[in-house]
């Protein structure tokens, strides 16, 4: 009786009779001894291991996790044609761009998280860099990996607002999530240039060293070793990473029709 006594008090109130029952059975993960109980419903329950209830206490946390990656992979503001994106669909003007395509292809079909490799897309305005990061963003969750695609003024925002006292997250939490995601896309690096800004830039790159990522940057070497601040930035994205540069035609500035 004690035992359906601890039953209730665990909030296992149920209207299903108990249909079977094993008492001191002994669990090989914790070395506890525990009472079996198989009620009517099919449900089953373990008093004296909390094993399984730490297993489900963990899936609840991942999967709480996972939705909050989803959040923040949707929270980009993505237009309608970089929704569509896909690696096929990328358009090949030059043999840097056709190189650019079958690195991202490699990438794509090579992912795993055993050995970290980093993508750095360099290049001109309207090249595509953006176009191939968030294809092989998407083809990678595709896979089942935890992916985060961040544009770099969005994220600094998303930092601001952590400093707001109402704020539902602190900035080490944001920076621990990027630190962590099997994928981390960071676009448009060189776009916020502020000590502030670049301090922060630095805190994810060097979270991220021996890590999967890929950055997409319209800066060229020179700039990227503009000073120590942007010296320290770069020496970290460079870290098992191959560099691709993507120059070309502004196809934004083609005609539509």
């Amino acid at each position: 009786m004690k035992a359906l006594s601890d039953l209730a008090k665990r909030n296992l109130k149920t209207k299903n009779a108990i249909v079977e029952e094993k008492h001191g059975l002994y669990c090989e993960n914790c070395k506890r001894k525990y009472d079996w109980y198989k009620f009517e419903n099919g449900k089953e329950f373990r008093h004296g291991c909390d094993c399984e209830m730490i297993k489900l206490g963990k899936q609840a946390t991942a999967k709480r996790k996972q939705k909050k990656l989803n959040n923040l992979f949707n929270q980009f503001e993505i237009n309608d044609d970089l929704q569509q994106a896909t690696v096929n669909k990328y358009e090949v003007n030059n043999e840097m761009q056709q190189y650019a395509k079958e690195t991202a292809i490699e990438y794509i079909n090579t992912f795993n998280t055993a050995k970290g490799k980093s993508l750095i897309l360099q290049g001109t305005y309207g090249t595509g860099k953006t176009h191939l990061a968030y294809a092989i963003a998407k083809a990678v969750k595709a896979k089942g990996y935890s992916v985060v695609f961040m544009h770099i003024p969005h994220l600094m925002e998303r930092i601001k607002a952590t400093y707001n006292k109402n704020s539902t997250e602190t900035t080490e939490e944001l920076v621990e999530m990027l630190s962590n995601v099997d994928l981390l896309v960071l676009d448009d690096i060189g776009t916020e240039n502020t000590p502030h800004a670049l301090s922060k830039i630095y805190s994810i790159v060097d979270n991220r060293l021996g890590m999967n990522n890929i950055y997409t940057t319209n800066l060229m070497n020179k700039e990227l070793n503009q000073n120590t601040d942007w010296q320290r930035i770069n020496s970290r994205m460079q870290n098992n990473a191959r560099r691709v540069k993507m120059i070309g035609e502004d196809y934004r500035g083609k005609d539509a029709w």
